[in-house]
């Protein structure tokens, strides 16, 4: 429960940082909203079809090579903050280069 809480705490804290500096410009809010919603679609796809291939190896009790990794894939939910993350910092040194569509209309 402890670790949970934390977690929580921590995930917060960035978030609030994250959205203040995509908030402070209307463009980066628009890149920024693009690529979380990007992230959660890719990871939302990725975690359930995990799930439903462990289903399928529980329900027909399939077993071997990919169906083992199949179910040592159990905790890959964790990947999304890590993804989230590590996709952060890279959008923002775009932005902050200059390199936005506002930039490139103007020049």
């Amino acid at each position: 429960m402890a670790g949970m809480c934390l977690f929580d705490t921590m995930d917060g804290s960035f978030m609030n940082f994250a959205y203040g500096w995509a908030f402070s410009q209307p463009v980066r809010k628009v890149y920024y909203n693009i690529t979380i919603t990007s992230l959660s679609v890719i990871v939302a796809v990725l975690i359930g079809g995990i799930e439903l291939l462990g289903l399928l190896a529980d329900k027909f009790e399939l077993t071997g090579g990919v169906w083992n990794l199949v179910g040592a894939a159990g905790g890959f939910q964790y990947t999304d903050t890590s993804w989230s993350a590590s996709s952060w910092p890279p959008g923002r040194s775009r932005c902050s280069s200059g390199a936005t569509a506002e930039s490139r209309r103007s020049g």
